[in-house]
Order: C-alpha cells, then sequence, then structure tokens
C-alpha cells in the first residue's frame, strides 16, 4: 500500500512537471497586413504553421501573382493589388508591379483581373507616401471598381518611414512628397459617402489621430482598421501603441480591429502583444487576431475555430 501509494504521488508529480512544460495553444490569426515583395510564399506558408496563422491578406505582386497560387491556393490568402507604384515599380524593392511603366495599373485591366479572381482586394494602396489624397480624381476608377466588384480595400494612413519627406530616413525608399497630415483619416469620409456599400481597412489604424479615427468608425459602419507596424515597440514605443490601442477599445469599437503584421519579423511579436494586453478580454484578443477578421473578409467563421 504504501509502495502504491508513493508510485501514485511519483506518477502525480511527473504529471503536473510535464504539463507545466507544455506550451499554451497559439490562438487563432489572420493576417491582414502582408505584403508579399517582403517574403516568399514558402516563407509566409512556414509562419502561417508555426504560429497558428489561418488565413492572409497579401499585397501580391502581378508578375508574382501564379508562385503565391501555387504554393498556397485559393483557402489561405486574398491576393491584393497595391498601388500607386511610380514608374510601375513597387517603392520598397523595385520590381514590377504590373507590365508597364505607369504610375497606376490600367483600369480595364484591373477589371479583368476581378472579373477572373485572379485579384480580390485592393491594398495596400499608399497614396499618401507620393502625396496624393485618397479622394484624388486619379483614384475614383479604383474606388468605383471596388465597389461594382464588392471587394474589400485596405488603405495606408497614419505613419511612414521617419523622417520619409527629408532624404535621411534608414528606408531606401525616399518619399519627399509624403505628408503626416493626408494621414488623417477623415479625408476618407467625402470617398466613403460617394462609395456607400465600400469595405475599408485602414491600415496602421491611422496613428496617431485616434479621435479623427473614432470619429470615422463612429460615422462609418464598413470601415474597420489594422494594428500593423505598431506592434511591439516597431514604430512607436508599446505604452503608446497601448494607449492608442485602448482609445479604439474604450470608444466601443473593438469588434472592427483586425490584427495586421506588415513585416515578417513582426508577425510573432505583433500576436503575443495583443495576447499580452491586460486591458482587452479573451474575447477581444480572439477578435482581433482572428474573429474581425472574418467579418470583414466575409469568410467562414470556422477559419478561427476548426
Amino acid at each position: 500500500m504504501i509502495r502504491f501509494l508513493f508510485l501514485f504521488l511519483g506518477l502525480s508529480a511527473f504529471a503536473s512537471f510535464a504539463g507545466a512544460q507544455t506550451p499554451a495553444p497559439r490562438p487563432a490569426v489572420i493576417d491582414m497586413h502582408v505584403h508579399g515583395a517582403n517574403t516568399t510564399p514558402q516563407q509566409a506558408r512556414e509562419r502561417m504553421a508555426a504560429l497558428n496563422v489561418r488565413y492572409l491578406f497579401v499585397q501580391v505582386l502581378a508578375p508574382e501573382l501564379p508562385a503565391w497560387n501555387a504554393a498556397l491556393g485559393g483557402d489561405n490568402f486574398q491576393p491584393s493589388l497595391g498601388f500607386p507604384c511610380p514608374g510601375g515599380r513597387a517603392p520598397f524593392v523595385d520590381r514590377p508591379c504590373w507590365e508597364g511603366t505607369s504610375d497606376l495599373p490600367d483600369p480595364a485591366w484591373v477589371r479583368e483581373e476581378l472579373r477572373s479572381g485572379r485579384i480580390k482586394a485592393f491594398g495596400e494602396l499608399v497614396p499618401q507616401l507620393f502625396g496624393m489624397a485618397p479622394g484624388d480624381e486619379r483614384l475614383e476608377p479604383y474606388w468605383q471598381l471596388a465597389e461594382e466588384f464588392d471587394i474589400p480595400v485596405a488603405i495606408h494612413m497614419g505613419p511612414g518611414p521617419p523622417g520619409a519627406a527629408y532624404g535621411s530616413g534608414a528606408s531606401p525608399a525616399k518619399f519627399p512628397d509624403f505628408r503626416m497630415g493626408a494621414g488623417n483619416p477623415l479625408l476618407l469620409e467625402d470617398l466613403l459617402l460617394r462609395h456607400k456599400r465600400l469595405r475599408l481597412l485602414v491600415m496602421h489604424a491611422g496613428w496617431p489621430y485616434s479621435e479623427s479615427m473614432i470619429a470615422l468608425l463612429y460615422a462609418h459602419p464598413n470601415v474597420y482598421v489594422d494594428v500593423g507596424a505598431l506592434q511591439a515597440g516597431f514604430m512607436v514605443p508599446r505604452a503608446s501603441y497601448y494607449a492608442y490601442l485602448r482609445s479604439l477599445v474604450d470608444a466601443g469599437f473593438a469588434k472592427r480591429i483586425v490584427f495586421g503584421s506588415d513585416f515578417p519579423n513582426q508577425v510573432e511579436p505583433g500576436i503575443d502583444a495583443i495576447v499580452s494586453a491586460e486591458f482587452l478580454s479573451d474575447a477581444q484578443k480572439s477578435d482581433i487576431l482572428c474573429g474581425n477578421a472574418t467579418r470583414f473578409l466575409r469568410l467562414d467563421g470556422s477559419t478561427c475555430t476548426q
């Protein structure tokens, strides 16, 4: 009997130790801010497997789209077209965005890509980097196409590379026409009222314009935000990121915030920043990391639960 008791206690202690060493399961994630030019399809697939990322919203350079389709297939990612591209070249990697040297893609070509399903979204749109307002008349054909084909659109609003307009920042790409004031989310209001069925994602959550961002969310129910590049102290200190995120949550918009990484090395830190945010409930963390994006993209809810 005593021998049995010692054996039982030993097995219990071992089980407790083993349980303590088992890492908690990773939460389901949809990454809404991925640049295909910054990674490869194989690397993206490996991160998805390692970090429980269920789905990607990927800005893909048109010539590289076949490789992404072959690696991931249509069930795991949403291929998205980003623009403008000065001279038809992607600003950060100097590779072709599409055939030709135009700053913006041919609307007739875009229409065919949308009709065929090869392109299923627009974003990251970056007019702010090049001194264009979101309501610039040159962009109007694309807003019309987005509404006609009922596709989601993601637009850069807020931070660019520090000192972008000075030509002296660390980024290899230079943006002399960049203006921080052009990132105010309320600049989107007129085009949203012209295109009331538009599903719009404000990338970087319009940082640091929290009051304007809250006002836009309040007035326009089809607007969501992502937190790409804000997480983990990458572009702003963690305390500032949390204060900004909390202002959106406290204003009642936790259901319209989605996760985005922006850079491959920010996927895991960005997820961990949400998981570690003490002011978020478990339900809010789950919504931000995965659930909210299923509504924005109109994915099956099982994407986050299966």
